[in-house]
């Protein structure tokens, strides 16, 4: 390599020492004059600068090779210059990164230069040594460093052993919100000026001083936010990355929040809450949950819902459809552990968080049990309404009828033909006390037969007037008929049982069965049709040309008429019977005897008879040779008799002992009659039993005189007869008037003045019509 005189070149000693030791150095050396003209090079200036050595000696200067910047840039005082940054494009087009350092080749001890010699140049103006080490790669790491540094999300500050700040990243500049002058070189402290602030930075020197890296979580009061802070630290100090995470915190804050009211709520509300995975097990349960599935919260948790289900819900297909619609509502049937039964309504919805599904459940079980009361209660009021109907059309298709076995007739076609009952027969006892079938429909004649065999239990006691009802249908009963429950209900009236009215039902094993309010009504309807068949008696009775004449003796002391013959110590003598609004009857008797008149007056007299069993109130008609008074009595023998539709020929009383005279049909059951009578007086004895033909005349009768075969007898209602009967007994159209005022009559019939006047002017005007007719 050619080079000018310059190290080695044998001016000094060691000049041979210093070219070695320059050419061994990695940077790229050369030495120029004051002027810039250079006079030698290192070999290795080929691999930075391009030329060879010679050719950048003979044609190159320090202007040219580096920058005219660079010759001879020391002031005079000034020996060296160190890391200078200059920037060289080379041939290609490439650009190198060059930190340049100048050094002055002086010698202080004399006035020799110290590398090049006396003769070219004098100590001020010696050469210059010029070390350019190229930091190309150097600079573009460094580049990319800085790059990637502001590319951090997080940010970042450097920290001095006295934590001032050293360095920022962009980010940090934003966070901090100051420039990057006025971070770098300020004391962090200076960021937290109260002990508030301080807090975030009070881990830091226990990270210097450890010198192991930390995190944490705080708060910094003067921005109030939340920062996120690792700390790494190093002999020179720290490295601070942060990020705000206020909104993280927020959020979680929020959760923390969100989570307690949901706590709050799922432990106080009065529903029933369980938390349950993904295989149906459940994870949570709040008290409510606890007091529905009876079971405490550390035995309910970990039993999956299945346990809780019947054995005809199929939970596996039912989890999976909801878990695959996410939510679900409806009833659930929830058993207990205790075997008890709860229904419950829930609302459920799947991944409220990830593999967590919530159930609210509410127990109905009251509420379902209220409804299918209310349903039953529905469905036997609808059926109610039907047989109240049934009894109504019953009753209409029953007033026409002439004799008893058509009231009986009539009522069994109507009970089936309603399609409420399936079987309807009415029984009677006979002389025998055997029951047979006098009416029926629905039924064969067989049937009607081994009906009426298979219940005679239940039609004895029904003939005593107790309601039986039989479900299910015994077998014998059960092959020829299509019924599963039947009911056996009297048809009396007052004391007489006229018969037994049997009705078949098929309900398929479903309530009512002929129960409750639906037996109430089928006994009011056997009263109604008892009544309407004496009502049928009475009206054949009236119009009857042969009768059965009844005579008994009566003993008993209940019996109103011989305690008041008793009382007065006199013979007392019924001439009317009239039926009034209290079930009660106004009786017209006379109390014959002078005696009688010498000792009692009208009022020690009525308040003698008022104070009887059975009396209820006496009014003195008129006192002559005989008293006559009317009574209002509802216990005697004769107006048990009366009520059963029989006509009193007879009431006599002496000293406790009476006679009771009565006519009835001569189809009627006599047997019955006695029977029933006989079994609430059991004084009275039947002693004369005879069948007669009876004149066209009642004036035998009690309260009688009417002819009966007259239309106007015939066209009088009740009403107006008893009305008639009630005047003619109680003195009305005696002359001078003794007797009842038309006001008296009214109230002991029980009825006000006009209405009593219209029945009797009705009666009056029928009568005196027949008469001018």
């Amino acid at each position: 390599m050619a080079t000018s005189p310059g190290p080695g070149s044998g001016s000094f000693p060691e000049a041979r020492f210093y070219r070695l030791a320059m050419e061994s150095l990695p940077d790229t050396v050369f030495v120029a004059s004051s002027d810039g003209r250079i006079s030698w090079v290192c070999d290795n200036v080929s691999a930075v600068f391009g030329p060879e050595p010679a050719t950048i000696v003979e044609s190159e200067t320090v202007a040219s090779l580096l920058s005219p910047a660079f010759v001879d840039p020391l002031a005079p005082d000034t020996r060296r210059l160190e890391n200078q940054p200059v920037t060289v494009t080379d041939s290609d087009g490439v650009a190198h990164h060059f930190l340049v350092t100048v050094t002055r080749m002086v010698d202080d001890e004399a006035d020799e230069v110290d590398a090049v010699g006396a003769d070219e140049v004098d100590a001020v103006d010696g050469p210059l040594v010029y070390a350019c080490r190229d930091v190309t790669d150097t600079e573009r790491l460094r580049g990319e460093l800085a790059d990637l540094f502001d590319r951090i999300t997080d940010g970042f500050v450097a920290l001095d052993t006295e934590f001032v700040i050293t360095d920022v990243n962009d980010h940090a500049v934003e966070l901090f919100g100051r420039p990057r002058a006025d971070l770098v070189g300020t004391h962090l402290w200076s960021f937290a000026p109260d002990p508030e602030s301080t807090r975030a930075f009070e881990l830091l020197p226990l990270a210097l001083e450890t010198g192991e890296p930390l995190s944490y979580e705080t708060y910094f009061e003067p921005q109030d936010r939340w920062y996120e802070a690792r700390v790494f630290p190093s002999d020179t100090g720290l490295s601070v990355y942060f990020r705000d995470i206020s909104e993280r915190v927020e959020d979680q804050q929020a959760l923390e929040a969100s989570e307690a009211r949901f706590r709050a709520l799922f432990e106080g509300t009065l529903d029933a809450l369980v938390l349950a995975d993904d295989s149906g097990e459940y994870l949570d349960a709040n008290p409510a949950a606890c007091d529905l599935f009876a079971l405490p919260r550390a035995e309910l948790i970990g039993r999956s819902v299945a346990d809780f289900a019947s054995q005809e819900f199929d939970f596996e297909s039912a989890w999976s459809a909801f878990l695959d619609a996410g939510s679900m509502r409806g009833e659930f049937e929830l058993v207990r552990p205790d075997g008890d039964t709860r229904v419950a309504d829930f609302a459920a919805r799947a991944n409220i968080r990830p593999g967590e599904h919530l159930s609210v459940l509410r127990d109905i079980t009251e509420r379902v049990e209220r409804e299918r009361q209310l349903e039953v209660q529905r469905d036997e009021l609808a059926h109610l309404n039907h047989i109240n109907r049934l009894v109504r059309e019953v009753n209409l298709a029953i007033v026409g009828a002439d004799t008893p076995n058509e009231v009986l007739s009539g009522v069994c076609r109507r009970l089936v033909a309603a399609d409420v009952y399936q079987h309807a027969l009415v029984a009677t006892e006979t002389a025998g006390g055997r029951f047979e079938v006098s009416a029926a429909s629905g039924l064969t004649a067989v049937a009607a037969e081994a009906v009426v065999a298979a219940f005679e239990r239940e039609l004895t006691a029904a003939g005593r007037r107790a309601t039986s009802v039989i479900a299910p249908t015994p077998a014998a009963v059960r092959s020829t008929v299509d019924a599963d429950v039947f009911g056996c209900f009297p048809l009396a009236y007052g004391e007489t049982v006229h018969g037994v009215l049997v009705i078949g039902a098929d309900r398929s094993g479903e309530t009512p069965v002929l129960v409750g309010e639906e037996q109430h009504l089928l006994d009011d309807l056997g009263t109604t049709v008892g009544k309407a068949i004496t009502a049928v008696t009475a009206r054949r009775l009236l119009h009857a040309d042969e009768v059965v004449t009844l005579e008994f003796t009566v003993d008993d002391a209940d019996d109103v008429f011989n305690e008041l013959s008793r009382r007065v110590d006199a013979r007392v003598t019924v001439t009317a019977l009239v039926p009034i609004a209290d079930g009660r009857h106004a009786c017209y008797l006379t109390v014959g005897g002078s005696d009688v008149t010498d000792e009692w007056d009208a009022e020690t007299l009525c308040e003698a008879v008022e104070s009887l069993d059975g009396v209820g109130a006496c009014r003195v008609i008129s006192v002559d040779d005989d008293i006559q008074l009317e009574v209002h009595a509802d216990s005697s023998p004769a107006l048990a008799l009366e009520a059963q539709g029989t006509h009193v020929r007879t009431v006599t009383s002496t000293n406790g002992q009476g006679t009771l005279v009565v006519e009835v049909p001569a189809e009627s059951n006599v047997r019955n009659l006695v029977s029933g009578l006989v079994a609430d007086y059991p004084q009275t004895r039947l002693v004369r039993k005879l069948t007669e033909r009876r004149s066209t005349t009642r004036a035998g009768y009690v309260g009688g005189g009417l002819s009966t075969t007259d239309d106007a007898t015939r066209s009088l209602t009740e009403k107006q007869l008893a009305a008639l009967r009630a005047a003619y007994a109680g003195g009305y159209y005696d002359w001078p008037r003794r007797g009842s005022s038309a006001q008296e009559l009214a109230e002991a019939l029980g009825v006000a003045p006009a209405t009593y006047h219209q029945h009797l002017r009705a009666a009056e005007g029928k009568l005196v019509g027949a008469f001018f007719r």
